[in-house]
């Protein structure tokens, strides 16, 4: 039976041909992983358990106030700040609850979690792509994969929706709303607790 590939709210693609949930491996280290988007919180919630003493990172554009400044300062253009927030795996799932449906699906915003302790990461990336490394062993992140049905493929056989991109099948990455609130809110509320900004990055 054909998968229906679901698309997040803050993405619009017309074409996204033969892409389907799957995964394959790099490396040794490291795996990349298309996932529909009803099913990247689960993956994330399972896999942020097998990082050892974890922290949470996001990454979201500046806003127009911001980026307003870093012209008058002569820094032109588009940029994005790196935030980190040092979590116990409590957090990191309290976090995934409360503010998950909205960064998955926030066309803007990219998230993940790394381990303070080993070379471990989660990355949620552009175009619901999802980066698992382990430096040592991906063995554990497979393990989640497969009891996700979620299939393996050779890299000559793995599509996913940014190498479909073209003049002719362009996207649209945007900014999510949900429930009142954006990627600017979650910031706001988890500074309260500690959420640091770590970087100003221009964008190529």
């Amino acid at each position: 039976m054909q998968e229906n590939f679901k698309i997040i709210e803050g993405l619009n693609v017309a074409n996204i041909k033969g892409v389907k949930t799957a995964y394959s491996k790099i490396n040794s280290s490291e795996i990349n992983c298309v996932i529909s988007a009803e099913k990247i919180k689960s993956i994330v919630k399972k896999a942020v358990k097998l990082i050892k003493k974890p922290y949470f990172f996001l990454e979201a554009p500046c806003t127009d106030a911001q980026e307003a400044e870093l012209s008058k300062q002569g820094d032109r253009g588009s940029h994005m700040q790196l935030y980190n927030l040092e979590v116990t795996h409590d957090v990191a799932d309290a976090i995934l609850k409360r503010y998950g449906d909205l960064l998955i699906n926030d066309g803007l915003t990219n998230f993940g979690f790394c381990s303070l302790e080993t070379e471990t990461e989660i990355y949620v990336m552009p175009f619901q792509r999802i980066m698992l490394y382990n430096k040592n062993d991906t063995g554990a992140f497979e393990k989640i994969l497969k009891d996700s049905s979620i299939s393996q493929l050779k890299p000559e056989e793995f599509i996913t929706i940014d190498s479909l991109l073209s003049r002719e099948n362009p996207a649209d990455r945007v900014l999510v709303e949900l429930n009142g609130e954006t990627v600017f809110d979650v910031i706001e509320n988890l500074k309260e607790v500690g959420l640091t900004l770590c970087e100003t990055i221009k964008e190529s």
